[in-house]
């Protein structure tokens, strides 16, 4: 889903890849109102490349939550068929096309002029883009791309080659940083912060390191030089996330999962079963941001007819381990005054037609899209105890497309680099590399600092305080999770850290992804509705406009997506 809250520049590239089907070479060359790197503000350029790390960050979500449960995966029943290779095509231009080359403007302007702080921040993002390029490609072209019209065909480098170049641009970038110079006219994420930039790059560097570590012996003493320097996001006022705003149009500057689902017809997203099911499913305490992450439009899965939800009359899959959800997160027709009913998703792989549901589906919250807090208290949306003829509750458990009027607005954010995300990383280096950090400490404050982002949502649209969780709810849940913890073997401890990273990155599907494949957890996630799953994608296909325009031999489609990126070496069928 492509957010359309951009600036549209109007300048040429000097670095090009064939990747990019969109620009006419020969029209530029010799376009004298062309605005070249020479002639470019650097601010304006800049400004763009942080927007253009926003749809980035959106598009590689929406792309990779599906095949972690985060979101149901509707687009094909095997994971073979999820995705074809132009569906990755927006996100190869979007890199490739437009940010690393706005940020080769950016790093080349501001070397020339002296402006550290516009240059380590401009390598900080093409780090990042590298890296997400890799994560999802395995290898990719660098060395030979960029170079305009004298390479119009780069071959493709290993992956490990453009990583470690994205961590010697993250090196640049805090040199850069600690003797800063100039001013960043529209930091959209930092307002010119240097020093949030450089526990950023830190972050990035923990990050790289931990994704890593199976084929990196250095990397227990990489991660504890982090930990002594203690120099990395730790507070909410360091995440690093996009923010949407509320125009609603010229331009929209909505969350796309609200612009989405909030404005007419009802949302197109279909949330996942599985990942609604853990909030309470595996708990019995019920976790405090469930309320935050979906709103129900539909409190009643009863007396439903088959064509609108037709698994409600299929057998349990016999391939289904014994207690997961199917065919809704409830899971339960029988009793219309269950607890959790109205939680209405798909079961993973589910590429069934769409029938009349989008009023009735789940819709995405207030936390990230700026949607609506969950105000309803099971069936009582239906009841009238006051005998006055109205139902009690009529403004929740009601459908959501209502031009743009309900809830935040869509001011949600676009979560990339997380104060929680970074606990969750060193709670996995711990118990996995034995670094200086403590685990359980580590697990808690990711738990935490998740728990206290998320309800600080409450600042951006009503919510009803009967149903907003108070500190001993709070309590209550970090208790039974940090219990979980000490009870269980390490293995099990990785599980739940794993498993709590997944509720906690709600809305960033790639941090996800990369930690599926590198520590096959968490477990027990719900299989594909088909017996025969396929192979799980350890990497995407190649994009179509990438393999149909080079013509270097090696710049051809794989075989299928049991290649691995480099940094994953776990055996075949680790990630189901």
């Amino acid at each position: 889903m492509k957010n359309i809250f951009k600036i549209f520049l109007a300048f040429g590239l000097l670095v090009f890849v064939s990747a990019c089907d969109s620009l006419d070479l020969d029209e530029i060359a010799i376009n004298p109102n062309s605005v070249t790197p020479e002639n470019a503000d650097i601010n304006l350029v800049m400004n763009n490349i942080l927007i253009e790390l926003g749809d980035l960050t959106d598009e590689v979500s929406d792309e990779t939550m599906p095949y972690v449960r985060m979101a149901a995966m509707t687009g094909g029943d095997r994971y073979d068929n999820q995705d074809a290779p132009n569906n990755f095509d927006f996100t190869w231009s979007l890199a490739y096309a437009q940010i690393i080359p706005d940020c080769n403007t950016v790093i080349t302007l501001a070397n020339d002029a002296g402006l550290t702080r516009h240059s380590g921040i401009a390598n900080i993002v093409k780090a990042y883009t590298m890296m997400t390029m890799v994560d999802l490609f395995g290898n990719v072209p660098y060395s030979q791309a960029f170079q305009g019209t004298d390479q119009q065909n780069p071959a493709i480098d290993n992956g490990a080659d453009v990583y470690a170049a994205a961590l010697g641009l993250l090196e640049k970038a805090i040199a850069d940083l600690n003797n800063a110079s100039g001013e960043v006219s529209n930091d959209i994420f930092y307002d010119g912060d240097e020093t949030k930039w450089i526990k950023l790059a830190n972050s990035l560097k923990l990050r790289y390191f931990v994704n890593t570590r199976l084929v990196n012996g250095d990397a227990t003493a990489q991660i504890n030089a982090l930990i002594s320097a203690n120099n990395m996001i730790s507070a909410a006022d360091e995440d690093f996330a996009f923010q949407y705003g509320t125009t609603r149009a010229n331009p929209d500057s909505r969350h796309p999962y609200y612009a989405d689902g909030y404005e007419v017809g009802g949302p197109s997203w279909y949330m996942s079963n599985h990942a609604m099911w853990m909030h309470w499913g595996e708990t019995f305490t019920e976790d405090p941001r469930l309320r935050y992450y979906y709103y129900r439009q539909d409190c009643d899965e009863t007396d439903e007819d088959f064509f609108t939800l037709n698994c409600q009359e299929l057998p349990y899959p016999t391939h289904f381990p014994a207690g997961l959800p199917w065919c809704t997160a409830s899971s339960d027709f029988g009793d219309p005054a269950m607890k959790y009913t109205g939680y209405w998703g798909r079961d993973h792989g589910n590429d069934d037609g769409i029938p009349p549901d989008d009023l009735k589906r789940t819709a995405w919250g207030l936390y990230p899209a700026g949607g609506k807090f969950d105000a309803d208290d099971c069936m009582c949306q239906f009841e009238d105890a006051d005998m006055d003829g109205e139902p009690d509750n009529p403004n929740d458990c009601a459908n959501v497309s209502n031009m743009g009027t309900d809830g935040g607005g869509g001011a949600g954010i676009q979560p990339i680099i997380m104060s929680s995300f970074v606990n969750f990383l060193r709670a996995e280096a711990a118990l996995t590399l034995g670094t200086a950090d403590d685990a359980r400490a580590q697990l808690e404050a990711g738990v935490k600092n998740s728990i206290a982002k998320v309800t600080s949502f409450s600042s951006i649209a009503d919510v009803d305080p009967a149903f907003e969780p108070d500190q001993t709810a709070i309590d209550d849940y970090v208790t039974e999770v940090l219990n979980k913890f000490d009870n269980a073997d390490d293995d099990g401890k990785l599980d739940l850290i794993m498993k709590q990273y997944m509720v906690a990155a709600q809305g960033n599907g790639l941090e996800i992804y990369n930690g599926y494949r590198r520590t096959c957890k968490p477990s027990n996630l719900q299989p594909l509705r088909l017996a025969d799953q396929g192979e799980f994608p350890r990497t995407m296909w190649y994009p179509a406009n990438f393999v149909n325009r080079n013509s270097d031999p090696n710049a051809k489609q794989k075989d299928n997506l049991t290649v691995t990126t480099f940094w994953d070496t776990n055996p075949a069928g680790c990630a189901k």
